[in-house]
């Protein structure tokens, strides 16, 4: 690491050609919300609405490096990987997880940013031969327009999907395993870093605000 620069990488997956890494981008609810122990959107003062999530990176340079890698991101909540893990030790025979999400400020053209994420297992292909590497993971980044919908939330308008880059990474059983269980591991790592703070500190804030009525 150049400089002691520190690094958000927790786990990742590489072949000659391709890259799968998993990063940090965990974030403490709000006091308000302590419960919550992961940010889940709650809205803070200067109304920014933080989320908890590991990062996800894509890259197939299997045409070259530098200009030439294709380079894809999107955003997992903590709870997936736990979830992956248990379908993994299970050894399912299918799995299946999809998610689309569109977010940030719309730029010039009024698109904002898109990911769409596919996560899979196959034991065997179409003619029911057993496959080597059973589970695929595929990103895909775009544009499209941000709309509210009446509950307050978004989606992405209908029929304005830009396409971008997609990059897709083929995985053995082990390797898949290994990369839930490290990252597993890492959050319940910063859980029980972070957590015990947050509840102490929300419990100490509730013990005066009850104090001052009482006196009251």
């Amino acid at each position: 690491m150049d400089n002691g620069w520190i690094q958000n990488q927790i786990a990742i997956y590489m072949t000659n050609k391709k890259l799968v890494e998993f990063n940090d981008k965990l974030k403490p609810a709000p006091i308000e919300y302590y419960g919550h122990i992961h940010a889940q959107g709650e809205k803070l003062e200067d109304g920014s609405r933080p989320r908890s999530c590991i990062g996800m990176v894509l890259q197939d340079y299997s045409n070259g490096t530098g200009d030439k890698t294709v380079r894809v991101m999107a955003n997992l909540s903590p709870e997936f990987f736990p979830y992956a893990l248990s379908r993994a030790e299970q050894g399912v025979e299918r799995f299946e997880f999809t998610e689309e999400k569109i977010f940030g400020q719309p730029d010039e053209k009024g698109l904002s940013y898109v990911t769409k994420v596919s996560i899979k297992r196959a034991s065997v292909d179409r003619e029911g031969r057993p496959r080597n590497y059973p589970w695929c993971v595929m990103v895909e980044n775009g544009r499209g327009v941000k709309e509210t919908t009446q509950t307050g939330g978004v989606h992405m308008k209908k029929g304005s999907y830009i396409k971008g880059n997609t990059v897709f990474v083929n995985i053995n059983d082990y390797d898949f395993f290994s990369l839930m269980v490290q990252t597993c591991r890492f959050i319940q790592a910063w859980e029980l870093t972070n957590g015990p703070k947050q509840i102490r500190e929300a419990k100490q804030r509730i013990a005066q605000q009850q104090a001052a009525r009482t006196e009251s």
